[in-house]
């Protein structure tokens, strides 16, 4: 059993890793060349107020727009690559990092989304404003309470190569940080498989469970929905698709499982993921689920005031599957 068990960790550190290199060996190039040609320079200008408004410098918005259009490994990639001609506190980076967990893979997550029946515009759109209000809210936190103002260290994901050429020190130096985060990952996954093993993801969903009725999402939505906070909006997403062509969901429910899905998914993955690179759990964790929860709740009695005629209207965009399974 335990053999077996290894192994297959093993093999699925290997095809995440395989994942998160597709996205982050691009973005490190990019960073680099942007750097070289002084397109960093041009990025503070364009960026420079909205960065400047949540205390970050202007050249932290190339890691929030790889997060957005990417994931959050892409995001991190910038992260580092940026790090040597701009130093951020943990402050910083948990605020930065916070708001790439609600708002990263707009294109690939929302499509999830769109298929499933919520509209694009609006989810996208309420994901990203809950990223810019929710990193002004951290930053006001800790910049009022001065926590967490000491430099981010990420020195132990890199070595000195001792190379005097300035492009092969880059390259050895990116290749250590992809090698030491092999074994992030390794340890992430198995620490996954150890929760599941002892039922603590199953846990947690019953202990969160409770929260969705506050949020107006009823009971035949609420174990998918768990689903998607807990493991990812592609598994959540995926469920509500398949329950909404079924007819067993109605509009309302995928709004409103989705839109909590879209903005607090991938609860015990992501948030490991975030804290290698320096994210503090106040702000990843803690404070991420608090806030999501806060802004369901006023967006569910703002939505609850909308007639279902209008409802359906602006927010919902069924299938053709789901369109024709209902007029039948």
């Amino acid at each position: 059993m335990f053999a077996p068990a290894c192994k297959k960790i093993f093999f699925d550190t290997v095809e995440l890793y395989k994942v998160l290199l597709k996205a982050m060996v691009p973005t490190i190039v990019l960073v680099k060349f942007a750097v070289e040609i002084g397109a960093l320079d041009y990025l503070a200008q364009l960026l420079g107020p909205v960065m400047g408004a949540l205390g970050l410098p202007a050249a932290a918005g190339i890691v929030f727009a790889s997060g957005l259009l990417v994931n959050n490994y892409a995001a991190c990639a910038a992260l580092v690559a940026i790090l040597p001609f701009t130093p951020l506190s943990v402050a910083q980076a948990t605020v930065l990092l916070s708001m790439v967990m609600f708002a990263h893979a707009l294109p690939v997550e929302q499509g999830i989304s769109r298929k499933a029946g919520i509209s694009f515009v609006f989810s996208s759109g309420l994901r990203f404003l809950t990223a810019i209000a929710y990193g002004a809210l951290l930053h006001f936190i800790y910049s009022s309470t001065q926590t967490l103002q000491h430099p981010l260290d990420l020195s132990w994901m890199t070595v000195n190569t001792g190379s005097e050429d300035p492009l092969t020190s880059w390259a050895l130096s990116n290749a250590s940080l992809l090698f030491s985060l092999f074994w992030v990952i390794l340890a992430l996954v198995a620490l996954l498989r150890v929760l599941d093993h002892f039922k603590v993801t199953e846990f947690l969903a019953q202990i969160f469970s409770p929260f969705l009725s506050i949020m107006g999402i009823s009971k035949a939505a609420t174990n998918i929905t768990m689903i998607g906070v807990l493991m990812g909006l592609s598994y959540g997403g995926g469920l509500i698709i398949k329950e909404a062509k079924e007819g067993h969901l109605g509009a309302r429910d995928v709004v409103l499982s989705l839109s909590f899905m879209g903005i607090c998914h991938g609860l015990i993955e992501d948030p490991l993921f975030i804290m290698a690179f320096g994210g503090h759990w106040s702000g990843v964790v803690v404070g991420r689920f608090v806030f999501s929860i806060v802004v369901m709740i006023a967006l569910s009695r703002l939505l609850a005031l909308i007639p279902d005629s209008t409802f359906e209207r602006l927010f919902y965009r069924p299938s053709k599957d789901t369109t024709a399974r209902e007029a039948t």
